[in-house]
């Protein structure tokens, strides 16, 4: 199996178009297009149904990211076993807890395809250790309303919210749901949201108190429990679309104006290791990453 071909197919998986690919890989749409073509014809299987808005993966696809991107991870990693470790660029980059972390992987994944020799430490503000709220590092990776002072910002992506609630809920199938009918309604909150403040200030408006059943730090638990019929929640669309344990409801108001913009936040002039990230990261958006998601 050609190793180019299958990198092209990850970044057509990731990007959801062959044009956004070929910008991502700074090669031109044929390629990639030649590429899944003949992986597809190698495999024997249908890797993408060809629609007007893009590329819908089909199970022949999922099952060749997730084993492809293991084997080009591998191949990587055996080119830098022959390499000096401290010749390698390294970035350290701090990430705040409420950010999704299979965007973060795609991120760091884009960022180790085009600086092959980059070696990341990712710290969290939950480690409570190296990189915990305060340690110096490169970059942060942060939603725009919560960009230190004096930080430069670079945007990666959108996020925009939804209310999300089990299939056998009664809001599930209600015509119309307003933030007012979540009063006494079970509710699990998302701790470190930085947009709560948005969806709280408009309950308090109109007087709704949700019963409030768990408090969690991440999407992931937050989707858990509404999946298992915990309680509804709001929670970033481009995560709940994607599952089919549970309701995505849109259509709520007050939501529709909620939105937060996610990027790399960085101190003084970014130099070194820490520009070309920022060029690869620019390159990306560029490449329709930031519509895409």
């Amino acid at each position: 199996m050609n190793l180019r071909n299958l990198r092209y197919f990850c970044a057509a998986y990731e990007v959801r178009t062959t044009v956004g690919a070929a910008r991502q890989c700074h090669v031109t749409q044929p390629v990639i297009s030649n590429a899944i073509a003949q992986l597809e014809e190698e495999l024997g299987a249908q890797l993408f149904t060809r629609q007007q808005r893009g590329l819908l993966p089909t199970a022949a696809a999922q099952r060749l990211y997730r084993l492809g991107g293991k084997l080009l991870a591998d191949a990587e990693a055996l080119v830098e076993t022959f390499q000096d470790a401290a010749s390698h660029p390294r970035l350290s980059l701090r990430v705040h807890p409420s950010m999704n972390i299979e965007h973060v992987g795609r991120l760091l994944r884009h960022l180790r395809r085009e600086l092959a020799q980059l070696q990341v430490s990712v710290h969290s503000e939950d480690a409570g250790g190296a990189g915990a709220l305060g340690e110096p590092v490169d970059a942060e990776l942060v939603a725009d309303t919560c960009v230190p002072s004096g930080h430069a910002f670079v945007p990666l992506w959108d996020e925009q919210y939804a209310l999300v609630v089990p299939p056998d809920h009664p809001l599930a199938i209600r015509e119309a749901v307003a933030l007012q009918d979540l009063h006494g309604v079970a509710f699990v909150e998302r701790t470190h949201c930085e947009l709560a403040a948005h969806w709280h200030a408009g309950m308090d408006a109109l007087q709704v108190v949700p019963d409030v059943r768990a408090r969690v730090r991440s999407e992931e638990w937050a989707l858990g429990l509404v999946a298992a019929g915990v309680g509804v929640t709001i929670a970033p669309l481009h995560l709940a679309r994607r599952r089919d344990d549970v309701v995505v409801r849109v259509d709520v108001p007050e939501l529709q104006a909620a939105r937060r913009r996610v990027g790399l936040a960085h101190a003084g002039r970014a130099d070194g290791t820490l520009a070309e990230v920022l060029r690869v990261c620019e390159a990306w958006v560029a490449g329709g990453v930031l519509a895409a998601l």
